[in-house]
């Protein structure tokens, strides 16, 4: 259970760290190489595919913490347990739509597998590319699962739970508040 917990909280956000990190690493090294005349072939190409990688992580990294953009305007106004239950509806769509993604891209894989596709600098199948579409898929219809589970919860327990929920929204809210008031939506 604590390696569960373990993974839960740190899977992601290592890897894009690792990832962006090593995509820095190897440009960088790129451009100090071009003063002497040498390149790394497949550094710009592993750099991309590196930038992919941590970019559809990210996507399931800011489900588990409920940060992708939202305009919560109407769902802020809703009564009692409904900007939990729009809350919910809005999830199952998004579960939906990751199911759907990860099919597709399991489907992409195998095409690519069944094709040879081979990356040109690297050498190696670009289903490993394709990968990362089925990896995020994945990630987020786990995260989605437990964020559905979690706001099922906050539903049937009570009352009390909600506005706390709206309190801590507002908190985070005022305390994440940019200066530039064209950004913000009030009603």
């Amino acid at each position: 259970m604590k390696w569960f917990r373990l993974l839960d909280k740190y899977l992601e956000p290592t890897l894009i760290v690792i990832a962006i990190s090593t995509m820095t690493t190897l440009l960088c090294l790129q451009i100090a190489l071009r003063l002497f005349d040498a390149t790394i072939a497949w550094a710009e190409e592993l750099a991309r595919y590196l930038f992919v990688w941590a970019m559809y992580l990210s996507i399931s990294y800011c489900i588990r913490d409920d940060r992708h953009i939202r305009i919560r305007v109407f769902i802020d106004k809703l009564p009692g347990n409904w900007t939990q239950f729009s809350l919910i509806v809005s999830d199952l769509i998004y579960l939906a739509f990751s199911a759907t993604v990860a099919w597709f891209g399991f489907k992409v894989i195998n095409r690519s597998l069944q094709l040879g596709q081979i990356a040109p600098a690297m050498e190696i199948p670009i289903a490993c590319l394709y990968a990362s579409v089925l990896v995020c898929a994945l990630l987020s219809c786990a995260r989605l699962v437990t964020s559905i589970y979690q706001r099922v919860n906050a539903c049937s327990t009570s009352n009390e739970r909600v506005r706390f929920s709206r309190q801590r929204y507002r908190h985070i809210k005022a305390k994440y508040r940019t200066s530039n008031r064209l950004l913000e939506f009030n009603a």
